[in-house]
Formats: structure tokens, C-alpha cells, sequence
């Protein structure tokens, strides 16, 4: 992200537990990836003026070559399904690793923006000139993309706007992650046979292993070692994605058991 911009949008980093909890308000109780999706982008359209927002939200599915188009009119999500274009149902198969699972580009101009024509003439007419494109993904699997189209470049948020929007999209990474992996995990049938028991079981293991990267991270930070402490911060990520598709997976048999507990009084006694 560039340090050269000037705006009048000035969310701060000490805004960010502000932001968090707008966001879990949005998402919770049900907490599937797309409520997390459109609670990210409730949250952001709260925080930025933007003259235009379209997003993107595919599938958990592995084969799925579809997605839904988001976007934004009087603060209500219009929702479209539609056929991913054929680079990005590839990039879905990609199986090489990545460092762009979470990607936040500024684009101070339109023509720099990875999108087709059509969607370009669109940001065009109204009134579009720059853009802030947001790419979620889980290990190259495009999740969520957003793009916020400002009017003029000197709106692209300057450095702590920066600082806070970068920090947001990581907190909601780790929860776009957990959400698809619990997602993905249903749809491919490892989530029958564990009891409830078994989830607490595999929730403290990910957690502890959580505890044991962040311990990492702060040696390193002690002994400015940035390498490692990059290292286990990244780890810390993705194990927190996976503690927390536990906990979902948690909840929605907890979830069932309750609601099967109710339709038959007998389980009861």
C-alpha cells in the first residue's frame, strides 16, 4: 500500500475494536462466510465514503464455478448469481502456495484494476476514478474480492487510514478463513462423526497451538528476530482460522442437538 495519498477519511488504528465489533455484531449468530462477507462490507462502508461498491463472494464448494455479486444501494446488499470468469475458476484449482490470501491494493487509477471491461465502464460512469481493491482468499481460493470506487485519488486513505484498514482485513481474514473451512469441511462430509465432546477436544488442541505461535512471535520480537516473528504470526493466522471453524462447526452441532432436544420431548428425561 502507498504512503503518498491525502484523504479526508481518517479512521484511525485505535478505531479497530470499534470496527471488530461492528463486524461480529453483523456476522454472529449465524456466522457463515456470507455473513462474514457482508458484515465486512457493512463495516467498511461505515468507516469509508465510496461512490460506488461492487464485491464478489464464491462458493465453498471445490468445483463451484460460481459466485454471487455483491453490491451496495441505500445500504442494502443487492445479491446476483453469476458464472466466474475462466481465470478465476483456475486460479480456485491453483494448488502452488501463496502469500496473496489476503490482498489490499490502492489504485490510483482505474486502469491498474484486475477487472473486465464491462465492470470497468461501469466504475466509469459513476463517476469513478480510483479504487480500493480487497482480495480475501483461503490458499489461493478466491473467497471474497470488494472494490470501493472513489471519485478523485487524493481519497485513497493516507497512512493510518492505511494502518487500519490493513489490520481490519487481517481480523477478518482469520474470520472468512474459519467460516469457509467449517464450510468446506460440511460440504465434504468430515463433519458427521465427531460428538460435541470431540469438538471441545480439537478446539483446545488449535487453541493451545495458537497460545504456542503468538509465544513464538514474542521471542522474536524480543530478540528482533523479524523473520521468526513473521513466521509464527502468519502461523498464528492460520491456526486461528482453523480454531475458529472448529468452534462454528461447535456451535451448529450444539445447535442441532437443541433443536432436535426440543421436537422430541422424551430426549429430555
Amino acid at each position: 500500500m502507498s504512503d503518498e495519498t491525502n484523504t479526508e477519511l481518517k479512521p484511525e488504528p485505535r478505531q479497530l475494536a470499534q470496527a471488530v465489533n461492528s463486524f461480529l455484531k453483523r456476522a454472529l449468530p449465524s456466522f457463515t462466510v456470507e455473513k462474514c462477507a457482508e458484515a465486512v462490507i457493512l463495516t467498511l462502508t461505515s468507516f469509508f465514503d465510496v461512490e460506488h461498491l461492487v464485491a464478489f463472494l464464491w462458493e465453498s464448494a471445490r468445483q463451484s464455478t460460481r459466485r454471487t455479486r455483491l453490491t451496495l444501494k441505500d445500504n442494502l446488499l443487492l445479491r446476483e448469481w453469476e458464472t466466474a470468469p475462466p481465470a478465476e475458476i483456475v486460479q480456485r484449482e491453483a494448488t502452488a502456495d501463496s502469500q496473496d490470501d489476503l490482498k489490499l491494493v490502492l489504485h490510483r487509477a482505474l486502469k491498474s484494476l484486475p477487472i473486465d471491461s464491462a465492470l470497468r465502464e461501469s466504475l466509469e460512469q459513476q463517476g469513478c476514478r480510483a479504487a480500493i481493491e480487497i482480495h480475501f482468499a483461503y490458499y489461493t481460493r478466491p473467497i471474497l474480492k470488494i472494490v470501493l470506487g472513489l471519485s478523485n485519488p487524493r481519497l485513497l486513505p493516507a497512512n493510518e487510514a492505511q494502518d487500519f484498514l490493513l489490520t481490519f482485513c487481517r481480523c477478518c481474514h482469520v474470520s472468512l478463513n474459519g467460516a469457509y473451512l467449517a464450510e468446506l469441511d460440511e460440504r465434504e462430509g468430515r463433519r458427521e462423526s465427531p460428538e460435541v465432546r470431540d469438538r471441545f477436544y480439537l478446539v483446545l488442541q488449535w487453541f493451545h497451538s495458537l497460545v504456542r505461535h503468538l509465544n513464538t512471535a514474542v521471542s522474536g520480537v524480543q530478540s528482533a528476530q523479524i523473520a521468526q516473528t513473521e513466521d509464527a504470526l502468519d502461523r498464528a493466522s492460520i491456526v486461528a482460522g482453523i480454531c475458529l471453524a472448529e468452534i462454528v462447526a461447535l456451535m451448529s452441532k450444539v445447535q442441532d442437538s437443541s433443536d432436535l432436544a426440543m421436537a422430541d420431548p422424551e430426549r429430555q428425561t
